[in-house]
């Protein structure tokens, strides 16, 4: 099948030059072409506006007006067939007015032959089809350059940007008339390291580029916009090379990963700061374990000291040492977010007035206090007593970036996290919070200070200043309360912490029972009682103490050893006082259900190092007690009893397993043991059995 023939479109008014392009192009092939004459000027334009040829021959002189202007009004269309200019006389200046106005060639009447006019005619349609191939990929790429959710950036030689798409405008703060007039250079940039700090490398990658032409893949740098923000770029190069293969410039692709980096910071940070608290929490069970064992030989040899004895006065001491050190042991766990919380709806509000006449005296008279507290604010679920020490923890850290005095602002608020703004760290989330801001005018922290703030342990004060804890339990206080802390400091500008809390609706959490601190009357008893605990030190002071209560009291090191012994005594025990943590292949959960599955009546108090939020209330049979550790001896007498003398609860079906209910035992006085004689322990319980 042949080609279609060409269509030619001849714009001329004198008939004779009709009559003659006819039959040059007869000459040629009718096959290969197909003329079409128009003699008048607006009939030629509308014709050329159907865009239904491939070439245009016109004559230059077309009455009043001419072909120069034919081509002028139809050269921006967008199919536009390539202009032959004719004319009759050959005149050098008409052919460069010819070709600036867009014309594809200039041929002279009667010097024009047949092979001539084939040849302009294909040279020209073969020019126009280039050209628009050309321009449709310019097009593309611009397009494709254009909508790019990538910034590329085009710079010369040296190193001025020339261009810059859409997204490298948005992330540059770039705008058209600074890429115009070339004012912006990429040799700007400075090279940064993982983590956006600038780094000072010489020579920069993109100049090397430049001098060598070598790709940049994947560098980090750095730009400062105005106002001193700081952008962190990733960036990849190419050079660019003129027709001689000389470099020209280069393109560079630009993704703002500023963002990107703080979250992987804080991400990095927040993942830190999991991994030390289960090391604090792992390390407060091994410390209470030992506690225990002071306070239980403490309390022991204080029950069987005479009263004005000097070793009173010691052994008081150790015990009030180890009360203290089990108060550090509380601030690693309410950093790990492993301490019981008493949640209720409060008002924040009401929390600082509380505090508003305590924190003068704690700051000093150097501290210029002041709160901003704005009314209906939302309430939060939280602990009251815990939501203090959260603002009494930043003043005390306030008063001392501030040891000359200065001013320390508390403000509440409520605020509206978005998606977008919560997507910019890591522990926040999107909803509705109660603001607490704690502002200082102290003297502000270095960011490799900041990174470690609230870490255990970590301080800046001198040796014996201070304890490192205060920020870590404000950490683990805020995380066990759902919330997040974000914290702003400069050198020389004092420090900003912002607390977020989550808002609540009133009765959306039931405020807990409040325990009085009624004393109980607390005696032993004859009942058998198993203790498994595989520390021994432990085992020994707790079966020192049952037997003075006159229990009976059989004792093993692991829930293997106590299923011996249970089958050695026919399950003739009445409790079981076990650790949680075991060595071997059976846990101290395992073991309780074991053995309340062959005995249902048997009472069960489990202890830990741990605390029940840490280990989980779902690990406990739900009949059984909690001891957390340490604890002082009247503390076991007074739970073993209570224990003792509870009814057991049942389930109802077999399988079915109700809510667990955990009975956590805290002391709510300080009794005193009942005194241990030397006679043998009697067979019933004795009368005389009791504590005030």
């Amino acid at each position: 099948m042949s080609p279609a023939p060409v269509r030619v479109l001849l714009v001329d008014d004198d008939e004779d030059d009709f009559i003659i392009t006819r039959d040059l192009i007869a000459e040629i092939g009718r096959s290969r072409y197909r003329l079409d004459w128009i003699s008048d000027y607006a009939t030629a334009l509308a014709t050329l506006q159907r865009q239904e040829h491939d070439v245009c021959l016109l004559d230059y002189r077309l009455g009043e007006k001419t072909g120069l202007d034919l081509i002028c009004q139809t050269r921006r269309l967008p199919l536009c067939p390539p202009m032959i200019l004719l004319t009759g006389r050959g005149d050098q200046e008409l052919d460069l007015e010819a070709m600036k106005a867009g014309a594809a060639d200039y041929l002279v009447k009667g010097q024009c032959s047949a092979r001539h006019l084939d040849r302009a005619m294909r040279y020209a349609i073969e020019h126009k089809r280039a050209e628009e191939s050309l321009r449709r990929e310019r097009d593309l790429i611009l397009r494709i350059m254009g909508t790019s959710p990538v910034g590329i950036v085009v710079a010369d030689r040296t190193g001025r940007i020339t261009f810059a798409n859409h997204c490298a405008e948005a992330a540059l703060g770039l705008t058209k008339e600074a890429v115009e007039q070339r004012i912006c250079s990429v040799l700007d940039w400075s090279v940064a390291d993982d983590e956006g700090r600038p780094l000072e490398v010489r020579p920069r990658p993109l100049q090397q580029l430049l001098a060598h032409g070598r790709p940049v893949l994947d560098v980090c740098h750095t730009m400062e916009l105005a106002g001193g923000r700081r952008l962190v770029l990733s960036t990849n190069a190419t050079p660019l090379f003129d027709a001689a293969g000389k470099n020209d410039g280069m393109v560079v692709t630009v993704e703002d990963i500023t963002g990107r980096l703080a979250l992987e910071a804080q991400l990095r940070q927040s993942q830190k700061m999991e991994v030390v608290g289960q090391l604090a929490a792992g390390v407060a069970h091994d410390i209470n374990n030992i506690l225990t064992i002071i306070q239980g030989h403490t309390g022991l040899l204080l029950q069987g000291a005479p009263a004005n004895s000097p070793a009173v006065k010691s052994l008081q001491q150790i015990d009030a040492a180890s009360d203290r050190a089990a108060s550090f042991v509380r601030h690693l766990l309410m950093f790990s977010r492993k301490q019981a919380v008493q949640t209720r709806v409060l008002d924040v509000n009401e929390v600082m007035r509380n505090l508003q006449s305590m924190l003068p005296q704690l700051l000093g008279e150097q501290i210029n206090l002041e709160f901003h507290c704005p009314p209906d604010l939302p309430l939060v679920a939280a602990d009251a007593t815990m939501t203090e020490q959260i603002v009494m923890n930043l003043a005390v850290n306030a008063r001392d970036a501030m040891p000359g005095g200065g001013t320390l602002s508390v403000e509440t608020s409520a605020v509206e996290i978005p998606i977008a703004l919560a997507r910019q760290n890591p522990d926040a989330r999107a909803g509705r919070f109660i603001c607490l801001t704690v502002r200082d005018t102290g003297c502000g922290m270095e960011r490799r200070v900041m990174k470690r703030i609230f870490e255990p342990f970590f301080t800046t004060k001198e040796v014996g200043k201070g304890t490192g804890l205060g920020l870590s339990t404000v950490y683990g206080i805020v995380r066990q309360h759902l919330g997040w802390i974000e914290v702003e400091s400069e050198l020389g500008l004092g420090s900003t912490f912002k607390v977020f809390l989550p808002a609540v609706e009133a009765g959306e959490v039931d405020a807990p029972v409040p325990r009085t601190a009624k004393p109980e009357v607390v005696g032993g008893g004859t009942e058998t009682i198993l203790v498994v605990e595989d520390e021994v030190s432990l085992l020994k002071v707790l079966s020192r103490l049952l037997e003075r209560c006159y229990y009976r009291v059989l004792v093993a090191t692991s829930a293997t050893e106590a299923l011996r012994v249970w089958e050695e005594q026919r399950g003739q025990i009445d409790l079981l006082l076990t650790d949680v943590v075991m060595p071997g292949r059976m846990t101290g959960n395992e073991l309780v259900n074991e053995l309340k599955r062959r005995k249902p009546a048997l009472k069960v108090i489990v202890t830990s190092g741990y605390s029940l939020e840490f280990i989980g209330r779902d690990f406990f049979h739900p009949d059984a007690s909690f001891l957390p550790k340490p604890y002082q001896p009247q503390t076991v007498a007074q739970l073993v009893r209570k224990t003792l003398d509870e009814p057991v609860r049942t389930v109802s079906a077999v399988g079915a397993r109700p809510a667990p209910a955990i009975k956590t035992h805290r002391p709510v006085a300080t009794p005193k043991l009942i005194a241990q004689s030397a006679s043998p322990k009697p067979k019933s319980r004795p009368a005389s059995a009791t504590r005030t």
